[in-house]
């Protein structure tokens, strides 16, 4: 009986000491890997790098003025073309008969103040005859050397001829009136004829067409794009905290990721007011000329501050490592020793943004280690272990 006592005793301490192994295995096992980094002091150069994408100068995209049957385009994409270059025509049929209506409207109104005119000089001439008559009965009259109605008679052929003289001037002047309506309406005419024709509004190349022979295209639909040919601009994207430092003119150099032999200089042409998301548009247009440089390239421009925009010895850490909250910035600091090792929630305050990352004005000190990716699964005193790379 004694033995059965003991025997049970020590089946159960093993079975207390094998549960007691899976418990800590699974503490161990329950023990999170964290990417972290080391806070180091670096003396910075006050040089800040950007990523954008090459545009061209000039961009515009081409449509006709007046809607038809597309007739011809005469260039394809990729050609380089000049300005003024015609790049593709309607069938103008209908617009060329308006025109000549409207010129023989033209034609019409002229004959018409010809006609005018004619009638205006004859009523003229009756008119100074009738004047001179009753101006000669007015004094015979005065004398008692003609009858009153003698006088009268001439008094009123004078007013008809002056009536009718004021009406054919008024008659000229509508013909005239109507001869500027008839040209303006020609002039409109002839405007539509050109306008079923596009030209190129300056030395491009062709990148797309949208149409082909024979469509039907209505007024101010797309039918192809160009390029200008001169060196493309580069466009970045720059941080709110840092784009009130960068000013029209100043000097940047430009690197491309696909023209690893060359690095271009350029100065900022264009700075943008509003933001698009969480940068501000900065144009760069480059002094240095090179025929491998096209839209959409990606770029990056480096910009160098004066002195007193450079940090000596700043702590920097990774913007990924960097968190915040309703209370401001904070870090997850990994404390430890034998592998063995804690995450504290630690409140920093930060600096500028530069190219290795945030520099740390308070909150941490040269040495300290801090997660660097993963804060969001992070909590303050978690057990953690430091993730290596195999």
């Amino acid at each position: 009986m004694n033995k059965k006592i003991i025997y049970i005793a020590l089946l159960l301490g093993w079975l207390t000491a094998c549960n007691n192994s899976e418990q800590e295995n699974a503490i161990v096992q329950s023990v999170r890997p964290v990417k972290y980094t080391k806070v180091v002091s670096s003396n910075l150069e006050g040089q800040h790098s950007y990523t954008g994408l090459a545009k061209a100068q000039k961009e515009a995209s081409l449509s006709f003025k007046v809607g038809g049957t597309i007739n011809n385009i005469s260039v394809k994409v990729g050609d380089r073309v000049k300005r003024g270059q015609v790049l593709g025509t309607l069938d103008a049929t209908d617009y060329q008969v308006n025109y000549t209506q409207s010129l023989a409207s033209v034609q019409s109104s002229k004959a018409q103040i010809e006609s005018a005119q004619a009638q205006m000089e004859s009523a003229k001439v009756n008119y100074l005859a009738a004047e001179a008559n009753y101006k000669r009965f007015e004094k015979l009259y005065e004398t008692n050397s003609i009858s009153i109605s003698d006088f009268e008679q001439a008094k009123s052929s004078f007013q008809g001829a002056e009536a009718s003289y004021k009406a054919t001037q008024t008659q000229v002047e509508a013909a005239k009136a109507g001869q500027k309506s008839s040209e303006s309406v020609a002039k409109s005419a002839s405007n539509q004829v050109s306008y079923t024709r596009i030209t190129a509004p300056f030395a491009g190349i062709i990148t797309r067409i949208n149409v082909e022979p024979n469509e039907l295209v209505g007024q101010g639909n797309p039918v192809m794009e160009i390029n200008s040919l001169s060196n493309p601009d580069v466009e970045i994207g720059v941080p709110e905290n840092t784009i009130s430092e960068i000013k029209n003119g100043q000097k940047v150099v430009v690197a491309f990721n696909s023209l690893h032999d060359h690095i271009f200089n350029g100065v900022v042409h264009e700075i943008g007011y509003s933001s698009a998301g969480t940068t501000y548009p900065v144009t760069i247009r480059l002094t240095d000329n090179d025929e491998r440089i096209r839209p959409g390239m990606p770029a990056s421009a480096t910009f160098t501050y004066s002195d007193h925009h450079s940090v000596e010895s700043a702590l920097l850490v990774p913007p990924s490592a960097v968190g915040e909250d309703g209370k401001g910035n904070f870090v997850y600091l990994i404390q430890g020793t034998n592998d063995k090792y804690v995450c504290k929630k630690q409140s920093i305050k930060v600096g500028k943004l530069m190219d290795a990352g945030f520099e740390v004005v308070s909150g941490l000190k040269n040495g300290d280690l801090v997660a660097s990716a993963g804060l969001n699964v992070l909590r303050d005193g978690m057990q953690v272990s430091l993730y290596q790379k195999k």
